[in-house]
């Protein structure tokens, strides 16, 4: 009896613990759905701008589920936006408490202090987690650049090289070369990039960036380390890469050229990255380096890649205005037996492009009329339009007229368009607009033709060939008198008919360009009609120029003033990130 009971006790205590989980289980799936709910509405409020009731939703989240990392991130978001940081550190107690091995919220904890100026609380909170996970390298690295970001470069070190010392050597130098860098200690900084770079050549890219942004009066005391003292092909190989970036590209090739890896696959992703480079220099200089690197690239390759790095050769030597070394690479596609036919005219297109490009646009004209036969209907039609775009930027409209000849492609109405703008019609050139659409071109010339189509609907004349030439002038890269001479146009405009919008257009041309006008003629744009069409983008502009002058409190001023006054303004989204990032003293980049 006592047996049979206690195996009916047993079978009623697992009923009862089968029940409990059911009962569990039935009230869990609820809640989790309501978390989810939660979290769902609290980034949508987010989204919105609604940062407190957003930060309430995400606490709502925490309190159910106190290690949730997306609430925790969006508590963090939310409550610094807010200006209430301060509020989010027991729910990341609360989160740390329940998942100490969770990396992320030891990072947060130490974020948030950091955030907050705490900074003796931060560097606990460093050394805490270090005690804890003595083998996490995100432990020495997070605290490390903690530290650095209140600028204790000396705290930083020691901290990095206390996790060389546990973890070895090569770990954590690429982030002590970056501190280095932070700190101005540019040879400190050269040997830690080596050492990176030689226990992993793909750092050398990296190392060539950062050390770039060494100052003039450091870079010959760089170059000689890295040459000749350390001076290793790795070493050389980086100061190949500085030389390049310091508009050096002849004596950077040369460098490279003696100090190239052994292996293939090293050696082309170094001329690959050379190259890339090289392209930035913007001078025949560069773009001889470059086609050097390319052509080099080439013997190390095999059928496509090698045909595309001739290519790419053939455009980079037009454009130093070396015609034998293009020609050069166009006649090695031809006499390579695994080319494919169509290689040679792909290499033909690209030395026309770059012929039109270059400004020599009568001998593209005549390579066009030899070639175009081979061109397929859109490669001709392009190279056509590269060669109206050339003879525009001479200031031969009519020219550029015949090059389009009677194609009607929607990129030829685009380019009529520009055509009849720069002769000052403007019904001509809206209507040309109109037709090819937002979406013909690059994405920069179709955003470009948008904002110059609401302009025009918005002055007060059909006609203004003196607008038109400005304009022109503009295209043809005389930056300083168009801005002068569209200033000029705007000021002789009535105050209610057109002449904020133009204020506002030359304001924002000047602060792209760096043009010392920028400001006087963006706060001229806002006060003639502060309520037009085009002040809430003269304010953004004003707001993001202020702050890269170091004028924080007047652009959040400036940003505020623009989210208050024009709630409906397509702008307001572009003015909230870059309030954020001026709150958070994200550097403009």
């Amino acid at each position: 009896m006592i047996r049979g009971g206690s195996r009916r006790s047993r079978a009623i205590g697992g009923d009862r613990g089968r029940l409990g989980l059911v009962v569990a289980l039935v009230f869990a799936a609820p809640l989790a759905a309501q978390q989810r709910g939660d979290l769902n509405a609290a980034i949508e409020l987010e989204r919105q701008g609604r940062n407190a009731e957003a930060a309430d939703r995400f606490i709502r989240v925490l309190t159910g589920e106190p290690a949730n990392l997306a609430a925790l991130l969006g508590l963090e978001r939310t409550l610094h936006a807010a200006g209430q940081l301060e509020r989010a550190l027991p729910y990341v107690d609360a989160a740390l408490a329940e998942r100490p091995e969770e990396k992320a919220v030891w990072a947060l904890h130490l974020r948030m202090f950091t955030s907050l100026g705490r900074h003796g609380e931060a560097v606990a909170v460093g050394a805490r987690w270090v005690a804890a996970h003595p083998d996490a390298v995100e432990a020495y690295r997070d605290w490390a650049f903690a530290a650095a970001a209140r600028g204790d470069l000396r705290e930083a070190r020691r901290v990095l090289e206390m996790g060389r010392a546990r973890l070895g050597v090569l770990v954590l130098v690429q982030e002590l070369a970056q501190v280095n860098v932070v700190g101005g200690q540019w040879l400190d900084a050269a040997r830690h990039w080596h050492e990176a770079a030689r226990a992993d050549e793909g750092m050398a890219a990296a190392a060539g960036m950062s050390l770039s942004q060494a100052p003039p009066p450091e870079r010959e005391r760089v170059l000689r380390q890295l040459i000749q003292e350390l001076g290793d092909p790795v070493a050389r190989r980086i100061a190949a890469d500085l030389l390049v970036a310091w508009d050096q590209p002849d004596q950077a090739w040369s460098l490279l050229d003696a100090n190239l890896p052994a292996d293939p696959h090293t050696a082309a992703a170094a001329l690959r990255r050379f190259a890339d480079r090289a392209r930035l220099v913007g001078t025949r200089d560069g773009a001889r380096a470059r086609a050097y690197a390319l052509e080099r690239l080439a013997g190390l390759g095999t059928g496509g890649a090698a045909q595309q790095a001739r290519i790419e050769a053939a455009r980079a030597f037009a454009e130093a205005g070396d015609r034998a070394g293009a020609e050069r690479m166009l006649d090695r596609i031809g006499r390579d037996p695994t080319a494919a036919p169509p290689a040679a005219v792909d290499a033909m297109a690209a030395l026309i492009s770059v012929t039109a490009e270059a400004g020599r646009v009568q001998e593209a004209e005549r390579q066009l009329g030899e070639w175009g036969g081979r061109f397929a209907a859109d490669v001709r039609g392009g190279l056509r339009e590269r060669i109206a775009w050339a003879w525009i930027r001479r200031g031969e409209l009519d020219r550029a007229s015949q090059a389009l000849g009677d194609d009607s492609t929607v990129a030829t109405v685009a380019i009529h368009g520009w055509l009849a703008l720069f002769r000052g019609d403007f019904v001509t050139a809206v209507a040309q607009f109109r037709v090819a659409g937002p979406y013909s071109g690059s994405r920069t010339d179709a955003t470009k033709r948008t904002g110059l189509l609401a302009l025009l609907q918005r002055l007060p004349f059909e006609r203004s060939p003196e607008l038109g030439t400005a304009l022109l002038t503009l295209e043809r890269g005389d930056t300083t008198e168009a801005i002068a001479r569209l200033a000029r146009i705007a000021g002789q405009l009535p105050a209610g008919e057109g002449r904020a919008d133009l204020l506002a257009h030359t304001g924002q041309l000047a602060t792209e360009h760096g043009d010392r006008r920028a400001e006087p003629l963006l706060r001229e744009a806002i006060a003639t009609d502060s309520l037009g069409p085009s002040a809430p983008a003269a304010e953004l502009a004003l707001a993001e120029l202020l702050w890269r002058r170091g004028q924080p409190a007047e652009a959040l001023a400036r940003l505020e003033h623009l989210i208050l006054t024009y709630p409906e303004s397509a702008v307001i989204a572009q003015a909230r990130r870059l309030m954020d990032r001026v709150r958070g003293g994200v550097p403009n980049s």
